[in-house]
């Protein structure tokens, strides 16, 4: 039996045979492109690239100088600002060997609090001030005159504040989530209340430093001011209490300014 023979066609050729690559022409100077005219016929409407990099050139002194002065005028260099303030308690001249008192602990949530600081304002009208969030505090003691050392425990406790609506001072800042206390074997645990029942954070003027530290799921403790809540001091050996003082600093983040809690 004869068996046949298939010749390759033309058509075989092409699906199987290898064929040379187009690897393309010289690149065309710039200046030779044939990208068509905004509004041409045929044209896309869009301007060529040497059209836009030409306007990139132009704009870009333009946007550096806006820049350079929103980060003088609104960041200056710096996301981080100290918040400096003294605390001296005039109000008790005797002479001991602790210092105790309580500032604002019957004052409601809505109701102005006092012997505190207001940020970003310059007048006692929290409808003026500004909302921080504060990543760090911390309280050193310092005296006049004698050898007095602080003991521990000695800290200070302070109520974040929020803005209070009609041209008065900061007020409390409630919690912000459901809680509820059991007393059963304490004579009193308490979580409610004008002083358990908002928030307020602590600084242990003994080992000093309260951190805070932003990241990005915790972002400090966000308020427009701090007052007083408690100070609590023992001292090594008796001292007039009106040479004592506190230098408390607040470390609070730039770039959270804002209007709103």
């Amino acid at each position: 039996m004869r068996k046949k023979i298939f010749k390759s066609s033309k058509l075989d050729e092409a699906l199987y045979m290898p064929k040379q690559l187009d690897v393309g022409t010289a690149e065309k100077d710039v200046s030779e492109t044939e990208t068509p005219y905004p509004l041409a016929k045929g044209s896309d409407g869009l301007p060529k690239f040497n059209e836009l990099q030409e306007a990139q050139k132009k704009n870009m002194p333009k946007a550096m100088r806006s820049q350079v002065a929103f980060q003088q005028k609104k960041l200056q260099y710096s996301n981080y600002q100290i918040v400096n303030i003294l605390f001296t308690p005039t109000d008790s001249a005797s002479t001991q060997d602790y210092y105790f008192n309580t500032y604002n602990a019957g004052v409601a949530v809505g109701t102005a609090l006092t012997d505190g600081i207001l940020f970003g304002s310059n007048v006692k009208n929290s409808d003026s001030a500004k909302y921080y969030n504060v990543v760090y505090a911390n309280v050193r003691f310092a005296k006049e005159n004698g050898s007095q050392q602080i003991n521990a425990p000695s800290f200070i406790e302070f109520y974040p504040m929020q803005k209070v609506i009609g041209g008065v001072f900061g007020g409390k800042i409630p919690r912000q989530i459901e809680a509820v206390d059991d007393q059963t074997n304490v004579t009193t645990f308490s979580s409610t209340g004008t002083d358990n029942g908002v928030q307020s954070f602590g600084v242990d003027v003994y080992n000093e430093n309260a951190y805070y530290t932003q990241s990005p799921d915790l972002k400090g403790i966000r308020c427009c001011g701090i007052a007083l809540k408690e100070i609590n001091m023992n001292f090594t050996a008796a001292m007039t209490l009106s040479a004592m003082n506190l230098d408390i600093e607040i470390g609070i983040d730039l770039i959270t300014e804002g209007n709103n809690y």
